[in-house]
Formats: C-alpha cells, structure tokens, sequence
C-alpha cells in the first residue's frame, strides 16, 4: 500500500509567498537598480528558497547580459553581482551555475566600455569568483584561471589580482589538487616576481616555500 508522502504546508506557504515577493520586484519595472537596494534585506531572505535563488540565477544573466548593463552601472560592485555572492553563499548545488555566468560575463567583449572601464568590470567579476572559492568551490575555479593564464588572452594584471586575493585568504593545510593547480600560475614568467610583497610577509614566497617542503618530491 502507497503511503501518502505528508507535505509540511507551512513550508509550502513560506516558499510560495517568497517566490511572489520576489517576483513582485523582480518584474517591476519601475525599479532600477537604485530602488533594489533599499529592498536588500527582503531579496536575500528571498533568495534562501532553492527555487527562488534559481529563478534570481536566470534573471540576473538575462539582466547583465543587456549590452548596456554595464555602461549603466556606476557602483564597484553591481547589485546583482551582489545577488550571485549570496546565492552562492546560501546554495553549494548551485555553484556550478554560478561559475558558468561569471565566466561567460568575463569573457563577453564588453565593447561599450573603455579599456580602463572594461578591466575594472573584469575585476569585479573575479571578485566574484574569489568568493565562490571562500564559499568552497575551489578547484573548479582555480583551473580556470590556469587555463586564462595558459591561453595568454588575460589581462596579467587580472590574474595578479586574482593570485593575490586567494593568497590573502588561504592558509595550510593544503591539498595536493589545490596545489598541483595553483604552485604553477605563482611560478609562470608572468606573475613569478611581479607581486610586490605587503609589509614584511611575502605570500608569494611563504606559498611556493610552503609547497617545496610539503609537496614537491613527496
């Protein structure tokens, strides 16, 4: 005999009344990004739904990918940039997802914006991808930046940027995984010696002595 699954109503109500809010804002067109902000509080309670951060993921791609998104924009991080950090804060399933967009955003030619414009846009995004990592979803993100680095078609100064705030937040242990991909973008030509060290720590240096001692010819 087929036990009736029993659904919690409860959650069922909370689900559905933020899927409403958030469409409510989402599809108003009356309100710009500015307006977004002062409901800050409300989207991110929102977003903690599975299906909601999943409709926010779409909405926010078909958002940014509007040519003139970004010329629009005059804050250093876009608030819907800011949603993806908290979807990928509240969902580890959807991590994936969220790489993919940030990676197609990186590598979209954002002709629009001037050069100097276009690297601080590229910035933000890796920002981005440095909290996807903070958030556990480290080799994936990683091995991308490798692969920026082996095409040669990044800006060094980006990889630089994206090396130095993955050196501010980590520490040892390491895994092998972590260091079989990281060791070699800290010793390329390119980014080797062009890290200037912050006060007296050169983290650049602790890292590649850290690995020898720990790794290599183990």
């Amino acid at each position: 005999q087929n036990k009736r699954v029993h659904l919690n109503k409860d959650e069922l109500k909370s689900t559905s009344k933020a899927i409403v809010t958030m469409h409510t804002l989402c599809c108003n067109e009356n309100k710009g990004a500015s307006e977004l902000v002062a409901e800050l509080a409300t989207l991110y309670q929102c977003i903690r739904f599975p299906v909601v951060a999943m409709g926010v993921l779409h909405w926010v791609d078909w958002t940014v990918s509007e040519a003139s998104y970004f010329k629009l924009q005059t804050d250093h991080t876009p608030l819907h940039l800011a949603l993806l950090d908290e979807i990928s804060t509240c969902h580890q399933l959807m991590h994936p997802l969220v790489l993919l967009l940030l990676v197609k955003l990186f590598e979209t030619e954002h002709s629009q914006l001037d050069v100097m414009e276009q690297l601080e846009l590229k910035k933000t995004l890796l920002d981005r991808m440095v909290h996807l990592l903070s958030r556990g979803y480290v080799l994936p993100v990683v091995a991308y930046m490798r692969k920026c680095l082996e095409r040669q078609d990044t800006d060094i100064s980006l990889i630089r940027h994206f090396v130095t705030e993955v050196l501010d937040m980590i520490a040892p242990p390491y895994t092998a995984d972590f260091v079989q991909l990281f060791l070699p973008i800290l010793e390329s030509d390119s980014i080797a010696g062009t890290i200037k060290p912050e006060g007296e720590s050169d983290a650049v240096a602790e890292f590649i002595a850290h690995c020898k001692a720990n790794f290599v010819g183990n």
